[in-house]
């Protein structure tokens, strides 16, 4: 379709639904379905309950070190879990703008005061907030699922459920959020455990699809990583997903082979730059070989590759541009990027005030940056978007597949923690396009909102959203050979993707094969004991599927529930478990990963020049 028609069909949209609203206005709105896999029906827009926003504003936080003293004196049996479970050392804490910035500051009588930014740009985190899309329904059933006290989940299902088989790693890396390999014990789940966990998943509402993440640790060295994969897509779950350091599917060329036999969908990739230096922290002295063999090995097997950054100012958010054009390069392989601002707990937990403030990075800042380290035209106020404004499209996935058995990936995730920016990618030509600049995704949103609130009939309802499209859509400012069609086949995409089902799903995600790909790329903030808001616990994007329950993710790192839940159920102290098992071989302090093309002489592992820390470097 020429621009030309695409402008009149532009002009001819915005009448028809400037006239189907007037029309909407005289007629009594709908009601919503309930669905099988809800507690209640669905709830339009002004009945969802909001999150809490708003500058300034008072909330409850945590004292870093009196949660610290209450997880330790449990791990020395010297008070129950009940205790944690209650009291994880709350304290008052409010939520400021000051200088040019968003602070969160709180003070304790015992320890003193703590303060962290939340933000450098003010502006954008109210523009944040303002788009939120509110909170998906309350959970019903949860009982044996969720009982954390104040840090219990209480709404939505999750997005992203992560499954952490172990807790040994092959590298010893800093950040580490969980401090792999630096306990004295040995915590892995068995297959009993693993059926558990996955009959819990599926033992409350609501019910919707969500990405399994299998982790770790390193996932990839659990024994029974490709059994729980399969056991996961043979219970019902599809979106099957590793999040790993590639190793494995570097080393082994069969072993993306046979982790996507069992249903594996995809990989998401530990990456924190394009260069050897920008990874230094990770300690392998040939890291971008081994990631870019792990890129080959997983494409070849027919799978995708996530890229999962960590964020460090002052170590690599000077390069985060720089991986954009590795995407664009590397297109046909990898399906989106992660960037994950550092949280200073696990290994990181003790870190000091001073440098926790030179290497704090508020996840606005990652919009700033990439406009400044690119140069297609990224711009923080028009191309960006808070996470949870996915809900609104999944309140109309689920409006237009009433009868569907789950309901769609719902990710209510506070504004303020998770944004996305959707790109195009030309596969051939490596052009990089801001979707927001040729195609309104904020009136859309706006749009498919206003859609599922007026409740009519399926027929009407998708006509209207071809309306939103055509009449967002200016064909002016879009890249050359994308037009009207495009634009349907991505929307239609997303949606299979979001909405679709079936033991097929994976193979049909992967079907789309335009030249215009689709990226998000993706900033996630997670929470640490400096920055903690209970407030913000209670609707959690990614639980963490436990022995004890599903826990928020921030509640089971920052506030230390990790510690408790495998101290509760360690497999074996360190030295039991060497003295029953082989050492896996722990890459650091610039060793080299063999990858087939030369032998690395046993010397070169690590194992052998780290004795003195030998319970912390080989498990």
């Amino acid at each position: 379709m020429s621009a030309q028609a695409a402008n009149l069909l532009r002009s001819l949209s915005n009448a028809a639904w400037s006239a189907a609203r007037n029309i909407n206005s005289i007629l009594p709105a709908g009601n919503l379905p309930q669905p099988s896999w809800a507690p209640a029906p669905l709830p339009k827009s002004s009945e969802r309950a909001p999150m809490t926003m708003g500058v300034p504003r008072r909330t409850l936080s945590l004292c870093p070190e009196c949660n610290r003293e209450g997880v330790e004196a449990v791990t020395r049996g010297e008070s129950s879990v009940d205790d944690v479970r209650e009291r994880p050392g709350i304290i008052a804490a409010e939520i400021i703008e000051e200088a040019g910035r968003i602070l969160m500051r709180k003070a304790c009588e015992k320890h003193g005061p703590f303060e962290d930014v939340l933000s450098n740009h003010p502006a954008f985190f109210r523009r944040m907030e303002s788009l939120g899309f509110g909170q998906d329904f309350k959970c019903a059933g949860d009982e044996a699922v969720h009982n954390h006290g104040v840090n219990s989940i209480r709404t939505g299902r999750g997005t992203y459920l992560i499954v952490d088989l172990t807790n040994r790693c092959n590298m010893f890396c800093s950040p580490c959020y969980m401090d792999a390999n630096g306990a004295g014990y040995v915590h892995e789940l068995d297959m009993q455990d693993v059926t558990a966990l996955f009959e819990r998943a599926r033992s409350f509402k609501p019910q919707r699809e969500i990405n399994v993440l299998f982790s770790g640790g390193e996932a990839t060295l659990s024994p029974i990583f490709l059994d729980a994969v399969q056991h996961a897509k043979s219970v019902g779950f599809h979106r099957l997903h590793v999040a790993t350091n590639g190793i494995r599917f570097a080393q082994e060329g069969d072993f993306a082979d046979r982790a996507r036999a069992v249903g594996l969908h995809g990989v998401y990739l530990q990456f924190d730059g394009i260069t050897e230096e920008k990874n230094s922290h990770r300690g392998i002295g040939n890291y971008m070989e081994l990631k870019l063999r792990a890129l080959d090995n997983i494409a070849a097997a027919g799978m995708k590759t996530t890229l999962q950054v960590t964020v460090v100012n002052g170590l690599n958010n000077d390069g985060i541009g720089d991986i954009i054009r590795f995407v664009a390069d590397h297109i046909e392989k990898i399906h989106g990027v992660i960037l994950q601002p550092v949280m200073f707990c696990g290994r990181d937990e003790d870190i000091s005030a001073d440098e926790r403030y030179a290497k704090r990075y508020p996840v606005s800042q990652i919009a700033y940056d990439l406009q400044a380290q690119t140069s297609f035209g990224w711009e923080p106020m028009r191309d960006w978007f808070p996470v949870s404004a996915y809900g609104a499209f999944a309140q109309l996935c689920d409006i237009l597949h009433p009868n569907a058995e789950l309901g769609s990936l719902f990710n209510d995730i506070h504004p303020n923690h998770g944004m996305f920016s959707p790109i195009l990618i030309n596969a051939q030509t490596k052009e990089i396009v801001p979707v927001a600049r040729f195609f309104n995704v904020e009136q859309f949103l706006k749009d498919i909102i206003e859609i599922a609130d007026s409740g009519r009939r399926l027929p009407i309802s998708k006509s209207m959203v071809s309306l939103s499209l055509a009449r967002n859509f200016d064909p002016d400012n879009a890249p050359l050979g994308f037009g009207t069609r495009q634009l349907r086949e991505l929307l239609q995409d997303c949606v299979y993707r979001v909405a679709g089902s079936g033991p097929d799903w994976s193979e049909r995600a992967y079907a789309y094969d335009g030249v215009w790909k689709l990226v998000m790329v993706s900033p996630m903030a997670f929470q640490d004991a400096y920055n903690y808001d209970l407030s913000l616990i209670s609707n959690s994007s990614t639980p963490v599927a436990t022995q004890e329950g599903e826990i928020n993710f921030c509640a089971y790192n920052g506030s230390r529930w990790r510690r408790i839940v495998e101290l509760l159920h360690q497999t074996a102290s360190l030295p039991e478990w060497n003295r029953s098992h082989s050492r896996h071989p722990i890459y650091a302090k610039g060793k080299e990963v063999d990858l087939g093309c030369r032998r690395v002489p046993q010397t070169d592992l690590v194992q052998t020049d780290l004795v003195q820390i030998d319970h912390q470097h080989t498990v």
